[in-house]
């Protein structure tokens, strides 16, 4: 029977103090992708009872990226572990050098070393605390990168794609935060509340609470959004800015309750954002369905939910094909 693994076992070798089994149990369970992550939370959580221990991330970083860049240098055939009473160093180059050795290949490389992925699937809704108390709920099919060192102290970037509702917490020494999106373009803030979809094509912004500087790719002055404001960039970089009223605002965080909100949209959009959220593919071959505009507030966490609710309102069927739903009106 294979040894269990426990966070004790993994501490235990942070300490310098594992035996020869330990390590070894320790090298085959991070040749597992999926763990890579939770070893890296436990390496965190060990430092922090480490009052004594003052890590140096800056160089274990730096030591990192210039080893990730000699791709010329072969990798030892076994998995290295680093000697009694490792220094973090040591440990961090031990990890990137195992991690790589097991074919992780490039989804464990520079990236993830650098920066802590938040992800959603199709479908679902979920709530993230950032290590600065900022708190990110991430709509479905979005991902969030965050830097794994120095957040909060040395910077407050964050890269995403997909849609989220920031909160960010003001600090101290009025640091801002900073939002790239996917479409080049940034937001800067310094404490607020507000809503961002974004693809390469398009970026949408919503403000609720506070103030934020939007800037584009199209090399203009910032633009200074204020509470109510929803501002969409488009292609050009051209950034346009209207004025919302409340229950606009409303609607759009209303995916965090798992509602769809539509205001005049035709059914070929929503056939578009169903395969946005959950991935299914809805295919409607009437043209005149498909520009048949729905209204209104949805409830739903599936797209056949979703299809029908609207489907009583808007006079059509559902039929199910493989892996896609068809739209057909009624007689």
């Amino acid at each position: 029977m294979k040894p269990e693994l426990t966070k004790h076992t993994v501490f235990t070798y942070f300490s310098g103090d594992a035996t020869t089994l330990q390590k070894q149990i320790i090298a085959d369970w991070l040749a597992e992708g999926r763990n890579a992550e939770t070893y890296f939370e436990w390496l965190e959580e060990w430092e922090r009872s480490q009052l004594q221990f003052q890590p140096d991330t800056s160089a274990a970083l730096l030591a990192v990226t210039e080893k990730l860049a000699c791709e010329h240098e072969p990798a030892p055939h076994q998995p290295v572990l680093p000697a009694r009473k490792a220094s973090i160093r040591t440990v961090m180059l031990w990890a990137a050098a195992s991690l790589f050795i097991v074919g992780l290949g490039s989804y464990l490389g520079r990236d993830f070393l650098m920066y802590r992925t938040y992800e959603t699937a199709f479908g679902e809704v979920n709530r993230f605390r950032l290590a600065d108390s900022s708190v990110v709920f991430l709509n479905a099919n979005s991902t969030l990168k965050v830097p794994r060192w120095g957040f909060g102290k040395a910077t407050r970037h964050v890269y995403l794609q997909g849609e989220a509702e920031f909160s960010i917490r003001h600090t101290i020494d009025h640091q801002y935060f900073k939002v790239h999106n996917a479409d080049n373009s940034l937001i800067t803030v310094l404490g607020t509340e507000f809503v961002v979809y974004t693809n390469p094509k398009q970026t949408n912004v919503v403000l609720n609470k506070g103030k934020v500087e939007l800037s584009s790719n199209a090399g203009e002055k910032p633009l200074t959004m204020l509470p109510g404001d929803r501002a969409t960039i488009g292609k050009s970089g051209e950034i346009k800015v209207e004025k919302l009223s409340e229950a606009q605002l409303a609607q759009h965080s209303a995916w965090k309750q798992h509602r769809f909100v539509f205001h005049d949209t035709p059914l070929r959009e929503v056939a578009t954002k169903i395969h946005e959220v959950f991935g299914v593919v809805v295919k409607i071959n009437d043209n005149k369905l498909a520009a048949r505009t729905a209204t209104g507030s949805f409830p739903a966490e599936n797209a056949e939910e979703l299809l029908s609710n609207m489907s009583y309102m808007y006079s059509f069927e559902i039929m199910k094909a493989e892996n896609k739903i068809i739209l057909i009106p009624n007689p």
